[in-house]
């Protein structure tokens, strides 16, 4: 059910995608005006990772035991660590770009094109709306099934990134025409912007892509969240030596590794017990869960 609602989501966002890529590449051919492109870019780079997303989410449904015994989650992690590299790269792209603008108009200013500002500003505010609706409509699904879904809030983060470039192009070509002092600059305010705009808007990928490479390789991020269930488990089972739990959590999907010191011989029956005791505890509080423990009496 969950997967169906993300899935629903996405295909009702990727049609505005396509929309919005189409409307920003038709815009810079009329404008001039490179800000408009990277924001028609970003668009399609939306609207090419919806489609593998989607894909991403029927894999997670029809996936086959025997071929991936601990199913496909780890597909979730993948896609948002790429998404955001290729948010980086365009970023990184504008960013050379601007810098070219801007030394062409000091060493030969004749080249600089000229911008059509109202194509821009009637673009920008379309673009504008369109984006943040898309962001409120990523977060009411995800809302439906808990916020658990990392491809929904990746998106969900795309296009409030993609609404406030947006609506920061409209406006500050507006200032640039406007202000006495800033009208100078008017021919390179498109690169001026994407500068700007490139620099503030890479934090969000970067710290993303961080955070899917630690995912990856399965360093310890959820301190309190293991702290928690540690303490939940010896209160309902006190007589446990708990060595070590550690949570790893791929997208929608959550991996347990609990470490447990045995004084003592037990049967494989008292093990099951305990083993059935654990899940029951772990599963009334978390869900999509994978936990394995590991037993031991040498610790």
């Amino acid at each position: 059910m969950d997967l169906l609602i993300e899935q629903k989501a996405l295909k009702i966002g990727n049609i505005l995608n396509f929309l919005m890529a189409v409307s920003g590449i038709v815009v810079f051919i009329l404008s001039n005006s490179k800000a408009v492109l990277i924001d028609g870019l970003f668009s399609f780079i939306q609207f090419i990772s919806t489609i593998v997303a989607v894909k991403i989410s029927k894999d997670l449904s029809t996936s086959s035991l025997k071929q991936y015994p601990l199913g496909q989650y780890s597909k979730e992690t993948l896609y948002v660590l790429f998404r955001s590299l290729l948010i980086i790269i365009l970023l990184v792209a504008s960013v050379f770009s601007g810098i070219s603008t801007i030394t062409t108009f000091f060493t030969n200013p004749d080249l600089i094109p000229k911008i059509n500002l109202i194509s821009i500003i009637i673009n920008g505010i379309i673009m504008t709306i369109l984006c943040f609706g898309l962001s409120i409509l990523y977060k009411s699904y995800n809302k439906k099934i808990g916020n658990c879904s990392d491809v929904l809030k990746a998106e969900s983060m795309g296009a409030n990134l993609d609404g406030i470039i947006s609506a920061g192009t409209a406006i500050a070509f507006v200032l640039f025409k406007t202000i006495p002092f800033l009208k100078p600059l008017l021919p390179i305010s498109d690169a001026i912007l994407v500068l700007l705009l490139s620099g503030f808007f890479a934090i969000q990928p970067i710290q993303l892509l961080i955070n899917q490479i630690n995912i990856l390789s399965y360093k310890r991020l959820h301190h309190k969240l293991e702290k928690d269930l540690t303490l939940s488990i010896k209160y309902q089972l006190p007589y446990l030596k708990i060595h070590d739990i550690f949570i790893s959590r791929l997208g929608k999907f959550t991996e347990i590794y609990i470490t447990l010191s045995l004084d003592g011989k037990f049967s494989i029956d008292e093990l099951d017990e305990l083993r059935s005791q654990i899940k029951e505890i772990i599963n009334s509080k978390m869900k999509n869960t994978q936990i394995l423990i590991m037993f031991s009496n040498l610790i």
